[in-house]
């Protein structure tokens, strides 16, 4: 199998899981920022223990390595927190959707990263996600639960879009499982001063929970879009990952038993429909 085919798979079995993540933010019953701790302890230690089995060693290649970690491993914290929090002040849909805005800075920002002609397609596709959003905004009120998660899942996006522009053009020679471990790992120990002060703990169906989204939502499949990352456009990555929302509402469908309403519907639609175009232009162009 060829590398474009295996991260074309990759790609699109990252997003049919990491659809799921959302859930957890609703059923682990910890804020934002506890679950982002303990799931990127549990996730850096198996990521470190599969790089030092699979590769050998764990070094990077030279110090400006590490200084570059440190600064995707403080954007990826940043998204992460975002994210979480957005889907607990409004729902999972709404967060989900809402961070899809990161398409629109990865159009904009690849070209300048990477030297590259910006594409007028490429542009239509990100103003479509741009009305999305704003489909899903019931209201200018600040107050409002439901903009509350969308600004938090724009602030989400903009970081979000951001590591994986630097990833792809700092790391495109690094291994995707040995990159993540230390980007994981920073934003544990980021987090850790959180989790010492917080006063909620864990309870034993808490660390089932955890345990989950560490190992399987966070190890592996942050490691298949890395993997993506080094063989795709970042702007391809970010497009067709928004299919993640379709998967999202159905597993709150089907395990919560929620119903998003029809705007969000609408919002949903238009994003959707911008990541299937791009989807298939890059299926064509590969």
């Amino acid at each position: 199998m060829s590398s474009h085919k295996s991260a074309w798979i990759s790609l699109h079995l990252t997003a049919f899981l990491m659809g799921a993540t959302g859930l957890f933010s609703k059923i682990i019953a910890l804020p934002a920022w506890d679950i982002t701790g303990y799931r990127t302890w549990i996730a850096a230690l198996v990521l470190f223990a599969w790089v030092a089995w699979r590769e050998r060693h764990i070094r990077l290649n030279s110090g400006r390595d590490y200084w570059r970690m440190l600064v995707l491993g403080i954007l990826l914290a940043l998204h992460w927190v975002s994210f979480f929090y957005s889907m607990q002040v409004a729902n999972i849909a709404v967060g989900m959707l809402s961070l899809y805005a990161y398409p629109v800075v990865t159009v904009f920002l690849e070209p300048w990263i990477k030297r590259t002609r910006l594409d007028w397609r490429d542009v239509v596709s990100g103003f479509l996600v741009v009305i999305g959003i704003y489909c899903l905004v019931p209201e200018f009120d600040i107050s409002n639960n439901m903009t509350q998660g969308v600004i938090w899942g724009v602030i989400s996006a903009l970081t979000f879009a951001v590591r994986n522009l630097l990833l792809s053009h700092w790391f495109s020679g690094q291994s995707a499982s040995r990159s993540m471990s230390y980007q994981v790992l920073i934003v544990a120990l980021v987090m850790t001063p959180v989790i010492w002060l917080s006063p909620h703990q864990p309870t034993s169906q808490d660390w089932w929970l955890l345990i989950l989204l560490g190992v399987f939502f966070t190890a592996i499949t942050h490691s298949l879009l890395g993997h993506s990352l080094r063989y795709l456009k970042a702007k391809t990555v970010g497009l067709v990952t928004c299919l993640q929302p379709v998967y999202a509402v159905g597993y709150e469908i089907v395990i919560l038993n929620e119903y998003p309403d029809q705007a969000t519907l609408i919002g949903g639609a238009i994003i959707i429909g911008a990541a299937i175009y791009e989807s298939v232009r890059e299926h064509r162009r590969g």
